[in-house]
């Protein structure tokens, strides 16, 4: 397995978001070009800081969903910003 797919996995919303798509597309999520990889965990970053996305990550990140949530939501956000400038 190529070191950005381990990479992309470690991240629990990115590797979700990786494998529905995968099952989607019928494929192994390491057939994806790394350049795919790296929209995707834009993508999901964005679900976490972006509030016009209306999605649950974003309340996570805010608060909305309890401390626990906004802890694990806040490592997400860590991993993910790391993971995009790393492999950006």
């Amino acid at each position: 397995m190529r070191e950005i797919v381990k990479s992309a996995m470690a991240i629990d919303e990115l590797a979700y978001s990786l494998d529905n798509i995968s099952i989607d597309d019928k494929v192994a999520v390491d057939s994806y070009p790394d350049e795919q990889i790296v929209k995707e965990a834009k993508y999901v970053l964005d679900l976490f800081v972006n509030p016009s996305q209306g999605h649950i990550n974003n309340e996570a990140l805010t608060g909305d969903e309890g401390p626990q949530q906004q802890v694990w939501a806040r490592k997400q956000v860590r991993q993910l910003k790391a993971f995009i400038k790393k492999y950006q």
